[in-house]
């Protein structure tokens, strides 16, 4: 039993101003919203979530003192996008440094990396668009060997390939790239505590016992139980944060809920083989 299979759920990505990324998220890149938990003036809190294809995007309000100007994520989020050039000028529009190339990576002012790759326009159709989707997440870490061996021999996940300086894993959705490097794609220190990483789970404390037994070193010793279901942190080792999340049947009533239901199914009904200790039914957890 592994985490071979399951579904790369969330990425969530914190942020001192939902306003400012929204208009990134939504006005630029054209991500449709299918939740929002965010109430102003009322309170602090709040979240937005999107539809990013095979995975959900969240931006997550944080306080501004998060954000250290001299480092950034040690994450790349690969999106494809229709009509590239189209987006490109609406970054330029709002400030934004382009990519020097096609293909180039762009930061956005939290210091969250992304690169764009463009896809044509559905069947050649202008009636019909093609939305937005994460295709691949890279993460830079210290030191490739070690990674290599907690990706696949303790988290269980599909090594597909591998050259000196990378590899990369299947997930249940998107592939995750490992590259070493001792800097962020931008060339500042690598900071890892401005986005999380979430997997999908059924049975999170069968799931959460059976990767302790193969070497996993979860941050609290139990489960976390909420409203919004079961979950469990642990960190790679170069500090790549991530969680298991078993979502609750309440939290499956919210705006997201019909997403991660679909995602969670999709993954059951192509991997069945793979999906090691899901059951046979829906994975809605």
């Amino acid at each position: 039993m592994s985490l071979r299979g399951a579904p790369l759920l969330y990425v969530f990505y914190e942020t001192a101003s939902l306003s400012h990324q929204r208009q990134l998220c939504e006005g630029i890149l054209g991500l449709p919203v299918i939740e929002n938990q965010f109430h102003p003036p009322h309170e602090f809190h709040g979240l937005v979530k999107y539809d990013g294809g095979e995975i959900i995007l969240s931006l997550n309000l944080s306080k501004v003192g998060r954000f250290r100007k001299d480092a950034s994520d040690g994450l790349i989020t690969v999106l494809s996008v229709e009509r590239e050039l189209a987006v490109l000028e609406r970054l330029r529009q709002h400030g934004y440094t382009l990519p020097r190339e096609a293909g180039g990576l762009f930061t956005d002012a939290y210091g969250h990396h992304y690169i764009l790759e463009g896809t044509p326009a559905s069947a050649g159709r202008a009636d019909v668009r093609v939305r937005p989707a994460v295709r691949q997440l890279r993460l830079t870490v210290s030191d490739l060997a070690s990674s290599v061996s907690f990706y696949g021999d303790v988290l269980g996940l599909e090594l597909l390939d591998r050259t000196g300086q990378a590899a990369r894993f299947a997930t249940g959705t998107v592939d995750l790239l490992i590259h070493q490097g001792q800097l962020a794609p931008d060339g500042r220190p690598v900071r890892y505590d401005t986005y999380l990483l979430v997997f999908h789970t059924v049975g999170i404390l069968a799931m959460r016992d059976a990767l302790v037994r193969r070497g996993l070193v979860f941050k609290s010793p139990h489960v976390s139980i909420t409203d919004i279901g079961g979950t469990a942190r642990f960190i790679d080792p170069s500090g790549h944060i991530y969680c298991l999340y078993e979502p609750s049947e309440e939290s499956l009533t919210w705006g997201s809920g019909p997403k991660v239901m679909e995602i969670a199914e999709s993954c059951t009904a192509r991997k069945p083989s793979m999906v090691e200790g899901a059951s046979s039914g829906s994975a809605r957890g």
